[in-house]
């Protein structure tokens, strides 16, 4: 009996010995682009923000200190593509990243596609058919909704940033801008442009789910499971809804107008 209690003492010892070290590091790099107010920038450069918060709540419960990157969303991507960065914020799924990213369980928050112009143009959009009359802007690698995003016979014009829409939109280069209607809305109060830009009459009956991503190359997708039961917690106990409505609450007083 003695013998066996040393045994077990031995292959006690020899688990932990053993236990992969990565499971338990301090450090995984999360990547993300800036995308008020989910990820913003103080004046020192000093990322913040819904996902930023979010994230380092979750890093407490898990004991993860989190790094985090920013770069161009096609960059991010293509980290997630090649697992040279661990983790993603704001990612909505498509066919194609399913491929290469393991997504949260639930995602943390839902927004809606919406399509946005100059106030006192001829612009009018009431169902999709209309944009086929427009030149319309979007962001780079994102996804929007299916009938949008799959239609080559539009008039799309790709550039890198939402911030790089809303100035196209203003300086007249573009007609329409698409993009999801909760971060769109909180950049024009945020830069005062609600006297300027309107959302338009049609929003596809669409829902843009951002979920929390993990490359599937990476080492650290073993602890996904445990992100997502953290993130399911933070839902239920209402963290989540506290961290956003810390940003939300500072644009609400002035929406983008559909008049």
């Amino acid at each position: 009996m003695r013998c066996f209690a040393v045994f077990l003492s031995v292959l006690a010892a020899l688990s932990v010995l053993l236990r992969p070290h990565w499971l338990y590091a301090e450090g995984a790099c999360l990547v993300t682009d800036y995308w008020p107010p989910f990820v913003t920038a103080g004046d020192n450069g000093e990322l913040g923000g819904i996902d930023i918060d979010l994230m380092r709540a979750a890093g407490r419960q898990m004991g993860v200190d989190f790094s985090i990157e920013q770069a161009p969303w096609t960059a991010c991507l293509t980290h997630m593509e090649k697992g040279s960065r661990d983790f993603i914020t704001g990612v909505a799924k498509s066919r194609e990243r399913e491929g290469y990213i393991i997504y949260s369980e639930l995602p943390y928050y839902s927004c809606r596609p919406a399509f946005y112009s100059v106030k006192g143009s001829r612009v009018a959009v009431e169902k999709f058919a209309d944009l086929k009359a427009y030149r319309i802007g979007f962001t780079l690698n994102s996804v929007y909704f299916p009938e949008f995003d799959e239609d080559t016979s539009l008039n799309k014009f790709g550039v890198n940033s939402e911030a790089e829409l809303l100035d196209m939109l203003v300086a007249g280069h573009l007609d329409l801008i698409v993009g999801t209607d909760c971060q769109v809305e909180y950049d024009i109060a945020r830069r005062q442009l609600s006297g300027r830009i309107r959302k338009e009459a049609y929003q596809p009956d669409y829902r843009i789910d951002l979920y929390i991503g993990a490359s599937a190359r990476s080492r650290w997708r073993e602890r996904m499971g445990e992100l997502s039961a953290v993130l399911i917690k933070m839902l239920q106990n209402g963290t989540v809804d506290r961290i956003s409505s810390r940003y939300f609450e500072k644009s609400r007083s002035t929406p983008a107008s559909s008049d």
